[in-house]
């Protein structure tokens, strides 16, 4: 053993003792108690910490306190999450303080996270973090699903939902785009679990032929996995959106970082008993209605054949919109909760169940979860987290979206006049439909499609105070976390159905099977250091991560089914298709915080990771960050007392985006040499030296808060590149392959995001809170090594319109064939609009009388942005759109007439304005005052709410379909706004009612 080396670890350890400063020789005892200042209930679970030390202590369930104050150091500091913090310097000789806090109402407090380990107050960030509660997650409404509770709520984002169905599923781009064939959606990390978000498909395009020989995975219906949270566990969310945030999390953060925390019991307070109860229905949110026929244009449309139907329905006429779109859907969500705790142990436990049916018969979602978080206090050195999740649901979204064989739902309507009858005879036999392939009520109640998962997340975490002073504390924090589900599929489509006739294996059964397990470890030393004297504190960590995912997806399509079985060895025929990711990843990482006098906090840190996704696998890329904030407030020469805090902030820093899975692979397929199985190389030659794309980001901007947290305005601007974009280029025909993998191009964004925080009226009868958000973003392919290409999933093709990836345009504007001379003939393709959005724009009021009745109202505007509605065509050449007959501009030609006049000369009349407004959530409660209860429960019962709430109450758009922000291709990360036919958007009203015990 080297001595030399055990001296100097004796020597730092003793610098380190002496650095801490010794305890003050006389002390004195300080008690209290903290209460709300608005109701004057004690409040249990308030910090109160000796000021630049690391003593403390938590008031108890009658909100006390006890304190011992060295001589040295007078001031104390009070914070409890929802509530201002407050300072309060302890005159020598005073032995009781009582505190009353004032709730945080704009949230100017909250505490964010900055590091892997480590968080600030909200007055000392030096990022633009987004930050949203419980309350405006779950208690204004209750969500089907996490996902479709985002909806215009994140400031920077663009959301767009695959599908009304219910099940969830949406794609999220946090500050524009940031790939072009990589992973598009943000990293989820769930208590510390790294969350698997991926987008299974189901196997559907076996029937529909969605894809046509392009990628099914887009277009197969698929649901992203964090639609399985349940909102109603959740405390709180934190975005982290752009690199100069999230660096630390390296190269999976190129697209912003949701961190998720869920709820946690309190210490003093016993256990608390919490029911909740919410029943309402659902409805279709925009009708379009049905083109109503005479026996002249039913010829016209469908021929002699037609007028013969039209004549013989002899004034009966059935709305096939509402036949399948129609359904009145009972929605019920049931929670029970437990929490609470003492000294050493806290917990929270719920469980809960939900049963939502959807607009379409025979569509619904179903959810039941159980969780359980722990956390034990063994001494005042060591602490264990512990928490865990189980999720089981069931979704069952119908046969809806893109289409090439006719047998959606979506697809068929579009041929179905309202003059035939499809409806099934007393013996539930169906007829034939005259005008398509199939018989979508027959298809509807006839097929079995559902989508049943199974998943467990749970993590730990144990932190060790190795080192612990009154101005030190040096912590060990062990931390994993483990994501497992297991999906099933089945898709059950007997050989009876009308467009199985003539085809040779009738009837199918597809059954899909995933696992995926992810796993994740930490380990992080954490120093923390105040100096009075000099003002400054610094919080330094370091650590290892470790990342692993296994996923397996095995598809199973058995066609000509021996008729009543189901089973796919019960078939003709039988294909199976296998699809294996596994990625490790290892990081290295540190960061250093410094904060002077809570005027200047600079903040500097660097990731270092390697993948089995890279070319090299040993290599390590770095990803550093750096910031710096101003609290300009808290200088001494600052004198304007409306201002409660003045801050200018910069920050700095780069993420990455791994290769997909495979890309420094060619990849072989089976093929049949003379009756024997071989191998073929296919048409794309892998990169061996694929390198993560590198997203880097400069920010900067203000946080103003005024007249004692009345009013806040935040403002941020930023500019980010990525560049070692992962694209595909042509190859000659001598290499062997059409195409190869290669790292080239650039893009860039740059975009503004506004806050406004109000209280424009605070009596104590009266109270409005109002808080406005604004956010636009511009996006440029500012270096292309390729010639421009469609974006997959972008679109149909020049002649419909399509997204087109083009040096020195927008990475989401749609070009498309136009007729700019009138002659009736195409001159060429151009520009005809964008996907993105010009800005955006959100409102949350919420108004309380008497600090019983709360009204919450929630409203998103988007301006801008261009869909390809090929709906509408759907309908037009089916001869049964709703304005068909309408003539708007009185030219003799009906509007459908002008519509199809231009398939083959002009995509424009495709490419549509999907602006809107939505209000999308509104809810009324009134909270029972515990006085008024009386003896219910033995004098038990607390907290009784009752309540009304609606989701998507309505929606101003010019947009001439279901929902102008639904789109067809799943997450791919360019493409939104393509739409054919999807399962449509919905209203939903609710009834709540909750209390405690």
């Amino acid at each position: 053993m080297d001595l030399h080396w055990y001296r100097r670890f004796g020597i730092l350890l003793a610098l380190l003792l002496a650095w801490g400063g010794a305890a003050a020789a006389q002390t004195s005892r300080v008690s209290g108690t903290v209460t709300d200042a608005e109701t004057g209930d004690p409040l249990p679970g308030v910090n109160v910490i000796i000021q630049n030390t690391t003593t403390g202590t938590a008031t108890d369930i009658n909100g006390r306190y006890e304190i011992v104050l060295p001589s040295d150091q007078r001031t104390l500091v009070f914070s409890f999450v929802g509530f201002q913090s407050e300072e309060v310097e302890v005159p020598p000789g005073t032995s009781v303080v009582d505190m009353r806090l004032e709730e945080d109402v704009l949230g100017l407090e909250e505490v964010v996270v900055t590091g892997l380990a480590t968080s600030v107050s909200r007055t000392n960030l030096a990022n633009s973090v987004e930050t949203i509660s419980a309350r405006e997650l779950s208690e204004v409404t209750t969500p089907q699903t996490f996902d479709t509770a985002l909806n215009g709520k994140i400031t920077g984002a663009v959301v767009n939902a695959y599908t009304g169905a219910p099940g969830g599923g949406i794609s999220i781009r946090l500050r524009g785009i940031t790939t072009i064939n990589g992973r598009s959606q943000p990293l989820f990390i769930v208590d510390g679990v790294i969350m698997s978000n991926d987008a299974i498909s189901n196997g559907s395009n076996a029937v529909t032929a969605a894809a046509a020989g392009g990628n099914a995975s887009n277009q197969d219906n698929p649901v992203d996995r964090i639609a399985d949270l349940s909102p109603e566990d959740i405390e709180s969310i934190e975005i982290l959106k752009g690199p100069s945030a999230a660096a630390i999390y390296g190269a999976r953060a190129s697209n912003g970082v949701v961190i998720i925390t869920t709820k946690r019991g309190r210490s003093g307070t016993g256990t608390q008993l919490s029911f909740s109860q919410s029943l309402g229905f659902t409805r279709m949110a925009n009708p379009l209605g049905t083109r109503q026929f005479t026996a002249e244009t039913a010829e016209a449309a469908y021929g002699e054949r037609g007028r013969e139907l039209f004549e013989a329905a002899n004034g009966r006429f059935i709305d096939y919109e509402q036949e399948l779109f129609g359904n009145t859907g009972l929605l019920s969500t049931t929670q029970l909760t437990a929490a609470g705790g003492n000294e050493r142990t806290t917990f929270y436990a719920s469980g809960l169940v939900k049963d939502d049916e959807g607009i379409i018969e025979r569509t619904g979602y179903e959810k039941q979860s159980a969780r359980l978080n722990l956390q034990h206090r063994f001494s005042s050195r060591a602490t264990l987290d512990f928490t865990s999740n189980y999720i089981r649901s069931v979704a069952r979204r119908g046969l809806t979206g893109n289409d090439n064989t006719g047998t959606t739902f979506g697809v068929a309507l579009t041929a179905t006049p309202n003059f035939i009858n499809i409806r099934p005879d007393e013996n539930g036999v169906y007829p034939e439909h005259p005008f398509n392939a199939s018989n979508p009520l027959q298809t509807r109640d006839l097929s079995d499609i559902s989508e049943t998962n199974n998943r467990f997340l749970g993590s730990g975490r144990f932190t060790f105070n190795v080192l612990q002073r009154e101005r030190q504390l040096l912590q060990f924090i062990a931390e994993g976390g483990v994501d497992y589900y297991g999906l099933s599929q089945s898709l059950l489509f007997p050989n009876e159905l009308e467009f199985y006739q003539g085809v040779d294996f009738p009837g199918q059964s597809i059954q899909g099977r995933t696992f995926n397990l992810n796993t994740n470890l930490r380990g992080i030393l954490l120093h923390s250091l105040a100096m009075p004297s000099s003002g400054l504190s610094f919080t330094t960590q370091a650590g290892i991560a470790t990342f692993s995912q296994d996923l397996d997806r095995t598809t199973a399509v058995a066609a000509g089914l021996i008729p009543g079985q189901q089973n796919v060895d019960q078939a003709a025929s039988l294909n199976t298709d296998e699809f294996r990711l596994f990625q490790d990843d290892r990081a290295l990482f540190a960061q250093e915080e410094v904060n002077w006098r809570d005027r200047v906090i600079l903040t500097g840190g660097v990731r270092a990771e390697r993948s089995t996704l890279n070319g090299d696998v040993d290599q390590f890329f770095t990803y550093p960050k750096a910031s710096v904030a101003f609290n300009v407030t808290n200088f001494d020469f600052w004198t304007l007392d409306q201002f409660d805090l003045l801050k200018l902030r910069f920050a700095y820093g780069q993420t990455g985006n791994t290769a997909p899975f495979g890309a420094r692979f060619t990849t072989f397929g089976p093929v049949s040499i003379d009756g024997s199985v071989g191998l073929n190389i296919n048409n794309t030659r892998g990169f061996a030296e694929v390198e993560p794309e590198r997203a880097s980001e400069i920010e900067g901007g203000f946080d103003v808060a005024l007249f004692d947290g009345r009013a806040s305005l935040d403002f941020t601007a930023y500019h980010k590149v990525v560049d070692n974009l992962i694209l595909t280029r042509g190859l000659p025909a001598s290499t062997g392959f059409a195409f190869e993998i290669f790292n080239g191009g650039e893009l860039t964004n740059d975009g503004i995001e506004i806050g406004l925080g109000l209280i424009p009226v605070d009596m104590d009868d009266f109270q409005w809170v109002s808080r406005t958000s604004f956010w636009t973003n511009s996006a440029e392919v500012t270096r292309l090594d390729v010639p421009a290409f469609a974006a997959v999933g972008g679109g149909f093709g020049n002649t419909l319109g399509t997204i087109r990836i083009e040096e020195g345009r927008s990475p989401t504007q749609i070009v498309g064939i136009d007729d700019t001379d009138g002659d009736g003939s195409p001159d060429g393709v151009f520009q005809l609009g964008d996907a993105a959005p010009d800005f955006q724009m959100s409102f949350f009021n919420e108004f309380t009388v008497m600090r019983n009745l709360r009204l919450n109202v929630f409203g998103h505007w988007k301006q801008g942005g261009d869909n390809i509605n090929l709906s509408e065509l759907l309908f037009d050449l089916g001869g049964t759109s709703n304005d068909y007959d309408d003539d708007d501009d009185g030219d003799g030609e009906t509007n459908a007439e002008e519509r199809l006049a231009q398939l083959g000369v002009s995509a424009r009349v495709f490419v549509q304005r999907a602006s809107y407004f939505k209000l999308r959530e509104v809810g009324l409660y009134y909270s029972v005052p515990d006085q008024l209860l009386g003896p219910a429960f033995g004098g038990r019962l607390r907290g009784l709410r009752l309540g009304v709430s609606a989701q998507n109450l309505f929606t101003i758009t010019p947009y001439r379909s279901y929902d102008p922000e639904v789109h067809n291709f799943a997450d791919t990360p360019v493409a939104s706004g393509v739409e054919v036919n999807p399962y449509p958007s919905s209203r939903n009203v609710l009834f709540h009612v909750s209390f405690g015990l």
